[in-house]
């Protein structure tokens, strides 16, 4: 199944304003059946649908991926994990 764009939660750099450079950011993710919900600092970041139920993984590990950017130091606190 090919990945499609089918909406937006807001203009990519407005967004990217909800980023406290230098300075701890808070993020959630709601994770139920094949939708995630990115927040970041009180603000929707991204919404992702996995229709692909065949292909899915509901088992297994949480990895935290860091993109290509300008160089940063990464840190992480406080993580917790709840399931319903």
């Amino acid at each position: 199944m090919k990945a499609e764009v089918v909406g937006s939660v807001g203009d990519p750099k407005e967004l990217a304003t909800f980023i406290r450079n230098g300075d701890w950011n808070e993020y959630h993710l709601i994770v139920r059946g094949g939708t995630q919900v990115h927040i970041l600092n009180g603000h929707v970041m991204s919404v992702v649908i996995d229709d692909d139920a065949a292909a899915r993984h509901p088992e297994g590990k949480l990895g935290v991926q860091v993109h290509v950017g300008p160089p940063m130091k990464v840190e992480y606190r406080n993580f917790r994990v709840r399931q319903p």
